[in-house]
Order: structure tokens, then C-alpha cells, then sequence
């Protein structure tokens, strides 16, 4: 399919000159299709959002008795590598037995697989690394930490294959309710992208819509998948909204200190989330140009990491999203021609986010400060207190200033909302609370 002519307005803003990067979309017969300009584009990060790093390898008979006498005396906490995990039993959904989780740290293990024996070799490590995880290393880092934790969790560990999810997000574009209809997946052959020679697979022909066109899902999760979503929305609901805002303030600085990232428009984000056969394909079916060799090493994130905008541009080819039967949509373009990963190893100090943000009051859902405030009034009522003493409770908390600020931001003042608490409490003490 063919790409619509690109242009970008002249500097007195009177004339339009053709760009290979302009925002101005035109067909070549029917004169324009959309203006990108006037919804003010732009792209406020590209990030691997997410690494799923599996080994091989035998487990470790001693490691697995010490977590299974955890579990049997009832213990919660797991101490492993220098840090506390979260310690429990997996479902068979994951494939795996046991599960440590420091979501602090941005890491969960999976260990033992369900249908492999212990002391067999087998793919017994699935470690799943978050963006605040990958955020803060470098690569070699990473790869450094894993292999720690592999080599106490298996005998004879080795790296095999991760799967990588790559994302990128944008503002000031948003999906149109006719986006599934006019998207296409099917098997494609891969040809000379960014040194990858030749690879085919099949991507699955499935699609899902979720949430009113803001959120769409395209592929099997077994192959490559292919979601776009409404970042702000999703983060906000995880409570990770401050930590991506920061992300974004910092992916889009200007010179003169100020960011480019605008808080009033919703982020979408598009991401492409390949499975480990699918990177293992890559690896078996890649050949280098230069020296005519087949197979390249991509087990480890370091090795994976090199070859990210050859896997971005097949994500992208795997799936069409058309404006019409001879043209790919503005945005897709964009998405092909103009999006560049960088090579971390070398610039990822330049996406590292040390600086410390604070979760504000003002992006939390409220629900916990709900359930705060109504167990605090309920547990009170039961012991007959004054609701002054209660208010002097609630108001001498860390939190209250917090809790102010987000019932402020839903246009209730704190004298307001004394007033609520008030009626609250004397509903609960009329209910018998106390007796």
C-alpha cells in the first residue's frame, strides 16, 4: 500500500511545501485527508515496555525445598538476592508453579513448570520485568540481575529467548470508531528491515475492542499482537499516572527547561508485544547482509535490544491500518516512517528517569482514601466518640492534606467536606454503631 503525500506549511503560514515529516496529509487526486498540525501531534515517548526473560536450565532442588517449607509454614515474605518477595503459588494459567513478586522493585518470578519435572532441563525461570524495572538500568544491567537470580533458581541456567513489548505513545490523536474495520493482519514476509533479511510467521487474524474505541486489540498473544489504548485512562486507573506524566515531561523537554508534553490531552499509546517464539524466529531466521550468515544471538535483553527497530517495523508491516483500499492512514504512517527506537546500550541514559517524582493527590482514583475515611467513622461510631475528636483523628493524619486536595479537585471544599463527614458520622451513631 502506498503512503499519502506529506507536507508542512510555510513559515508565513500562507503556502504548504511538501515534507517527508510534514503533518499535512494529502491524496494525491482528492486534496487533503487530515491536518495533524491543528490537533497539535506529537509523540511523547517511545519506551520497551515490557521484558518477559525466560531460562533453561534444571531447578535448583535446594532453592525449591526452601520456598516450598516457606509456603508450608505460612509465611508470606521470601528473602532472595537482597530483597523481600512477595511469596505464593501460581495458577496454571502462567505455566508455573510458584511466583516472588517486588512490584517496589518492578520483578516477578515464575519458577518450576507445571508440566516438566524439577530435576529436568526445561524452561523452569520466567522472570517479567516492568517499565520502572527497565526504566532505571541499563541493559547489560538488566541482564546482569537476571542471571543472578537464574543461577540460584536452575542448575546449568541459560537464557532463552525473551519476549518484548514496545511501545510508543502520542498526543493529539485519538482512535476513530471504525479503526477494527479498517485494520488488516495477516502473515507477511519480512524483507531487509534494519538488517533482518528474512523471516515469516503467522500472526494471529484476531481482533477485540474494550472500553468505546478506546482501546483496541489486534493478534494472538502466542505471536504478535498489536494494542492501542488510551495510556491516561489506563494509568490513571493502575495508579500510575504520575509516574508516566513525569516519563512524558521528560521524553519531550525543550531546550529552555520546559516540556512539551501537554497534561490537558490524553495520551494513546500503540504497542506491540512479541512472543518469545516470535523473537526465537527472528533469531533462527535472520540473516546478516554483510557475511551471508543465518541466525543472529538475540537471547538475552542486551542482545534482543539491537535489533528493536527491525522488530518495530515488522510489528507495524504485521498490521494495516488502511484509510482507504490504496492508502495506509496518516497515523500509521507516522507510526513506519518517522518513529526511531534508540539503541539503549549506547542512549539510555538519555530515557533514565532518576529524577524522583511524588504521586499527586490530584491523579488518584479516590477509592482508598474512601474506604480510609469510612472505616476510620465506622470503627469511631462503635466507640461512641464526639465527632470532634474524630475530625481532630482524621485531620491530624499524613494523609489529610491529600485528601483535601482530591475532594477539591471534584469542586468540594474542605468545609464541604467536614460538613459530609459530619452527616456520616451522626448517621452511623443513629444506626447503633455504639450499641
Amino acid at each position: 500500500m502506498k503512503h499519502l503525500d506529506r507536507y508542512e506549511p510555510s513559515e508565513d503560514g500562507k503556502t504548504t511545501n511538501q515534507q517527508d515529516k510534514g503533518l499535512l496529509f494529502v491524496h494525491p487526486k482528492f486534496g487533503k485527508v487530515q491536518d495533524l498540525y491543528l490537533e497539535n501531534f506529537q509523540i511523547v515517548g517511545t519506551y520497551v515496555d515490557t521484558l518477559r526473560q525466560l531460562f533453561k536450565g534444571a531447578m535448583n532442588l535446594d532453592f525449591l525445598t526452601d520456598i516450598e517449607d516457606s509456603l508450608s509454614f505460612g509465611e508470606k515474605t521470601f528473602r532472595f538476592v537482597g530483597h523481600d518477595w512477595i511469596l505464593g503459588k501460581s495458577g496454571k494459567a502462567s505455566g508455573y508453579q510458584y511466583r516472588l513478586q517486588n512490584n517496589q522493585l518492578g520483578v516477578i518470578i515464575f519458577c518450576k513448570m507445571f508440566h516438566s519435572r524439577a530435576e529436568s532441563i526445561g524452561s523452569h525461570l520466567k522472570i517479567e520485568c516492568s517499565p520502572w524495572f527497565l526504566d532505571n538500568r541499563s541493559p547489560k544491567k538488566v541482564d546482569q540481575f537476571l542471571a543472578n537470580i537464574a543461577k540460584k533458581i536452575l542448575r546449568c541456567a541459560e537464557p532463552h529467548y525473551p519476549a518484548i513489548h514496545l511501545a510508543v505513545d502520542v498526543q493529539g490523536w485519538k482512535p476513530d470508531n471504525d479503526l477494527s474495520e479498517r485494520m488488516t493482519c495477516k502473515s507477511r514476509r519480512v524483507s531487509n528491515y534494519f538488517g533482518i533479511d528474512k523471516a515469516e510467521f503467522t500472526v494471529s487474524d484476531v481482533s477485540c475492542v474494550y472500553d468505546r474505541a478506546q482501546s483496541f486489540k489486534f493478534g494472538s498473544a502466542g505471536a504478535v499482537q498489536l494494542a492501542i489504548y488510551n495510556k491516561t485512562i489506563q494509568a490513571r486507573d493502575i495508579d500510575k499516572f504520575d509516574y508516566m506524566e513525569h516519563k512524558w515531561q521528560e521524553s519531550t523537554k525543550l531546550d529552555d527547561g520546559s516540556s512539551g508534553y501537554d497534561p490537558e490531552s490524553d495520551v494513546f499509546r500503540f504497542e506491540v508485544r512479541f512472543h518469545h517464539s516470535v523473537i526465537q524466529q527472528f533469531a533462527l531466521g535472520t540473516c546478516n547482509k554483510e557475511t551471508g550468515e543465518i541466525g543472529v544471538k538475540m537471547n538475552t535483553y542486551t542482545e534482543v535490544i539491537k535489533h528493536i527497530q527491525a522488530l518495530w517495523q515488522y510489528g507495524l508491516r504485521s498490521f494495516k491500518l488502511k484509510y482507504n483500499s490504496n492508502y495506509l492512514d496518516p497515523i500509521w504512517t507516522i507510526l513506519l516512517e518517522d518513529i526511531v527506537f534508540k539503541y539503549p546500550e549506547s542512549a539510555y541514559k538519555d530515557n533514565l528517569h532518576y529524577k524522583r517524582y511524588y504521586k499527586k493527590a490530584t491523579s488518584f482514583s479516590g477509592k482508598n482514601y474512601q474506604l480510609y475515611i469510612g472505616n476510620l467513622l465506622s470503627a469511631c461510631a462503635r466507640k461512641g466518640l464526639k465527632f470532634k475528636r474524630v475530625l481532630r483523628e482524621l485531620q491530624g493524619s499524613v494523609i489529610w492534606d491529600d485528601i483535601a486536595q482530591h475532594y477539591e479537585k471534584k469542586n468540594t471544599t474542605e468545609n464541604q467536606l467536614i460538613e459530609r463527614l459530619r452527616e456520616s458520622y451522626q448517621e452511623r451513631i443513629l444506626l447503633g454503631y455504639s450499641i
